[in-house]
């Protein structure tokens, strides 16, 4: 079998990707290529264009050929001759089902009619293709089989909490919020107050008539004092302000105590990062022996810089540590970043999959996470600390017109920072608890996302899907014929 696979963010451009719109399918398309190349000759194609062209050279020389759309449904290609299987990840629990802006793929089930397959990333967004589809719809829950890439950082015994001589090391730009000097004084402007208003103003007297050279030299005088105001303004400004974002930085960073991370997109509003901030700080304000690393996948610090900033100052003051780690990090300091860990969080109104979360769980580590949308098929409370959350009307993501057509999951406040006073407990008081915790982490991941498992699932779905394909096109060559 000849697989064709595509999506417009590859290696070249990730680093200025991230953070962008559908980013996260390279990393998506990046976990299931072992499973492609086990399941048959896998082609990566650059343009739209060689599709059609490779399957017409494959299929004269007797091959099956698949092109895999590793893309939302809408951004998924419908009028090519190759059978076409759409590889994505959905967060809510049904589908875009309207064509807004006159783009008929806009509405997925559009989409869907003209596929060969559908390959959804959680058995929740499967089922909203076969609640929208009808049930004998050829499609497949799975998830990316990141276990295996993971597996060599796994302890026999399972990972103890607060390892002594932890460091990180990574290049890129960190903010530390015990270098910053936090306050939320430096947020209000001091001015002066004006006067208290009067009930009754009594009417000026007249005046008197000025001479030019009067009034000129009391607009000099004014503009003087407003020049002198703006500068010393400014001067207070510069001081209390962080350094200026440099990425290209090189940083090493010591831990001690019990360290936290998330990894978050700091502009998308469903990934709850404020929420996790405040909950930890809330949890932590007296506890200097903890530490949050949150790990932002954007490319341009300046889009959340002035914001995250902001919340830190109102949560100041505060003894516990928050590092901000901004770049791209390759795969031996994301490696890192998980062996000095102890606990990721994740506090999500919805997810497609998420990843990170799975890489963690992978590597042994216990999580703080809700268990919602794509959590609910690994998550569970032997290995994590579940958060609560009830459902609360949202829009579909690429819906520009806003309208409340789904829900996601309203995450309470106050058992993320419950949890994470909870986890500290353990990790500080019940080492072994901890201990088993993180075998059993293994283990589920394991069961639930290891290659050979995927692979095997992958290729009995693309092959079934083989037959009924050449049916249709058959088929509609005959009618074709017809017409004629």
């Amino acid at each position: 079998m000849i697989i064709l696979v595509n999506s417009k963010i590859s290696q070249s451009n990730i680093v200025e990707s991230l953070g962008k719109p559908e980013y996260s399918y390279y990393f998506l398309l990046r976990e299931f290529l072992p499973a492609l190349e086990r399941t048959g000759t896998l082609i990566q194609v650059n343009s739209l264009d060689e599709v059609d062209t490779l399957y017409d050279q494959h299929t004269a020389a007797g091959e099956d050929v698949i092109f895999l759309s590793v893309s939302p449904p809408h951004q998924t290609p419908v009028g090519l001759r190759c059978p076409t299987v759409c590889l994505f990840a959905w967060e809510f629990y049904n589908i875009p089902n309207q064509a807004w802006d006159n783009e008929p793929r806009n509405d997925w089930r559009y989409v869907f009619e003209h596929m060969a397959g559908v390959i959804a990333c959680s058995e929740e967004s499967a089922q909203a293709v076969r609640n929208a589809m009808g049930e004998d719809y050829p499609v497949i829950a799975l998830p990316a089989p990141v276990f295996d890439r993971f597996q060599h950082l796994n302890q026999a015994h399972g990972w103890l909490p607060q390892l002594p001589n932890r460091s990180f090391e990574f290049n890129g730009f960190m903010y530390d919020s015990l270098t910053l000097g936090l306050s939320a004084d430096g947020l209000v402007q001091h001015m002066e107050r004006p006067q208290p208003y009067a009930l009754f103003t009594p009417p000026p007297p007249p005046m008197a008539r000025k001479s030019t050279w009067q009034i000129t030299k009391e607009h000099w005088q004014a503009w003087r004092r407003a020049a002198n105001k703006s500068q010393h303004a400014t001067t207070q400004i510069s001081h209390g302000e962080p350094p200026t974002a440099t990425p290209n930085n090189h940083y090493h960073i010591e831990l001690t105590g019990t360290v936290y991370t998330t990894v978050v997109n700091p502009m998308d509003n469903r990934k709850n990062w404020r929420f996790i901030l405040t909950s930890f700080c809330w949890a932590f304000r007296d506890e200097p022996n903890v530490t949050l690393i949150v790990k932002a996948t954007h490319h341009d610090l300046e889009t959340y810089r002035i914001e995250l900033l902001t919340v830190l100052s109102r949560l100041a003051p505060f003894s516990c540590r928050i590092i901000l780690v901004h770049g791209f990090l390759e795969k031996e300091q994301y490696d890192n970043l998980i062996k000095i860990t102890d606990f990721y969080v994740n506090a999500s109104m919805c997810e497609g999959l998420c990843l990170p979360l799975m890489e963690f769980l992978s590597s042994g580590k216990p999580v703080i996470a809700p268990n919602n949308t794509a959590m609910l098929d690994y998550i569970n409370p032997d290995f994590s600390f579940m958060i609560d959350s009830t459902p609360e009307p949202c829009q579909w993501a690429p819906d520009p017109y806003g309208h409340f057509n789904t829900h996601r999951y309203r995450i309470n406040w106050h058992t993320v920072m419950q949890h994470f006073q909870s986890s500290q407990h353990i990790a500080e008081q019940q080492p072994e608890r901890y201990q088993q915790m993180s075998l059993a982490a293994t283990a589920r991941m394991q069961r639930f996302c290891n290659l050979q498992h995927i692979t095997e699932k992958l290729d009995a779905f693309l092959t079934s899907t083989l037959p009924a394909t050449q049916q249709q096109q058959a088929q509609a060559l005959v009618a074709d014929k017809a017409t004629v």
